[in-house]
């Protein structure tokens, strides 16, 4: 964690490492993921959608609202950021297993459960 006088735009550094905000950015690449790995569309389509539009109204919230205070958790934007890279490769590569993506896929649901039970929560004054 930067200290307080590293961070230049306290508002972007508390919009990129929102616990809400990347738990359902996670939520979004897991449904994108589903989707690459069964080949059909109405659930993962469905899922990722609501879960954008909540991404949306919160990041929306945050800017226009401008509350004094958010939860942090930099953990798990951390691993938001390396699914989110990971299933960009893997749209351009193409594997022909599904076990590509089922694997990453338990395995975010489990890192997102135990990032999200874990104490690592900050409450960040903006």
């Amino acid at each position: 964690m930067k200290k307080n006088s590293d961070i230049r735009h306290r508002r972007l550094h508390a919009f990129y490492n929102s616990r809400v905000l990347n738990g359902l950015m996670i939520v979004v690449v897991d449904a994108l993921l589903l989707m690459a790995c069964y080949k059909t569309m109405l659930l993962p389509v469905v899922c990722s959608s609501v879960a954008l539009l909540l991404f949306i109204g919160y990041a929306l919230w945050l800017w226009v609202a401008k509350p004094r205070q958010i939860i942090i958790n930099s953990r798990l934007s951390d691993v938001s950021g390396y699914l989110l890279l990971y299933f960009l490769i893997m749209s351009a590569v193409r594997p022909d297993s599904e076990w590509w993506y089922i694997v990453p896929l338990v395995g975010s649901i489990v890192a997102m459960f135990v990032t999200l039970t874990r104490s690592d929560d900050e409450v960040f004054e903006i």
